[in-house]
């Protein structure tokens, strides 16, 4: 009796530890995964999801070593660019805003927008505030060779972050 006793919780264990087993790779797995779109050791400064599902992000490296966009899934990532994830990248990049303050007496403004040219396309992210609407608006406006225009616009409360953080980042260019 005492040995069929020790084999059913042997059993027992093997199961309860199989199910640990299981759930750690699931973890791992799905933490691998997301981590196409923001990488060990980057700074998330900027991100929004689509109405298509899609997620734009942008990333800078440790102690601001590069700046990176990224489009795509949690599964798989569309675009990444730059390819060279280096101190160059921050000048691949142009940041222009403006701002008016003075609230909705004043129609204030907050315009934000992160700019960048690949493969004859401009991809322009936006982040804009007005007062006077009471409105806030962020998406990215691709433009092709042809002059087309489509307009990926962020999900309502899926912003995080802000390009504002952007405003004072010395390496990048600003529009003239």
């Amino acid at each position: 009796m005492d040995e069929r006793r020790q084999i059913k919780e042997l059993e027992i264990s093997k199961k309860i530890t199989m199910r640990k087993i299981l759930i750690i790779l699931l973890l791992v797995t799905a933490s691998t995964t997301f981590a196409q779109l923001v990488k060990k050791g980057e700074t998330e400064i900027f991100r929004f999801k689509t109405s298509g599902g899609k997620t734009a992000v942008i990333c800078t490296g440790d102690s601001d070593s590069y700046i990176v966009y990224r489009f795509g899934t949690n599964g798989k990532v569309e675009l990444v660019y730059p390819a060279a994830m280096n101190i160059d990248s921050w000048q691949l990049f142009t940041y222009s805003y403006y701002f008016r303050g003075g609230g909705k007496e004043n129609a204030g403004l907050d315009l934000n927008y992160l700019s960048f040219e690949n493969n004859g396309y401009l991809y322009k992210l936006y982040q804009e505030y007005s007062a006077e609407a009471e409105s806030e608006s962020a998406g990215i406006i691709v433009t092709g060779a042809n002059g087309i225009e489509t307009d990926f616009k962020a999900v309502s409360n899926s912003v995080k972050g802000s390009l504002v953080d952007l405003r004072y980042m010395d390496k990048l260019k600003r529009e003239q």
